[in-house]
C-alpha cells in the first residue's frame, strides 16, 4: 500500500441520489488503505440524509452549518463541532434546518466505497 496525497477540491461532487439535495466527494476509498473510506458531505438549505443504517461504523463530523440530527428515533440540534458516532446498525439522519449549507467531513469502517 502506498500513501496518497490529493486535494478535495480534485474530488468529484456527486448528487446522493438517495437523499434529499445532498451531494458528496469521495476522499478516500478501501482500495487505498483496506480499512475506511471517508466523503466531504453538503446537505443543501431544506436538505435531508434520509434515515438510513449501516452494516459499518460511521463518524460523522459537522464543520459547517445548522441541521437537526436524527439517532435511534431521538433528535437533537447538530451545529458546527457537533460529532456524530453510528454504531453498525444505529438508524440516523441529519435535516438542514438552516439557511446555508451544512457541510460535514464522513468516514465509515470498515470501508464501505
Amino acid at each position: 500500500m502506498e500513501a496518497v496525497i490529493r486535494n478535495q477540491r480534485d474530488a468529484v461532487l456527486e448528487k446522493r441520489p438517495n437523499h434529499r439535495e445532498v451531494y458528496g466527494k469521495q476522499l478516500t476509498v478501501n482500495a487505498e488503505n483496506g480499512r475506511l473510506s471517508a466523503n466531504l458531505i453538503t446537505i443543501k438549505p431544506e436538505g435531508e440524509i434520509i434515515p438510513h443504517t449501516h452494516e459499518v461504523l460511521e463518524v460523522i463530523y459537522i464543520i459547517e452549518g445548522e441541521a437537526s440530527v436524527l439517532v435511534n428515533g431521538a433528535r437533537q440540534k447538530g451545529e458546527a463541532g457537533t460529532i456524530l458516532v453510528a454504531p453498525a446498525g444505529s438508524e440516523h439522519g441529519i435535516l438542514n434546518t438552516g439557511d446555508k449549507d451544512v457541510i460535514m467531513y464522513c468516514v465509515f469502517s470498515p470501508a464501505i466505497a
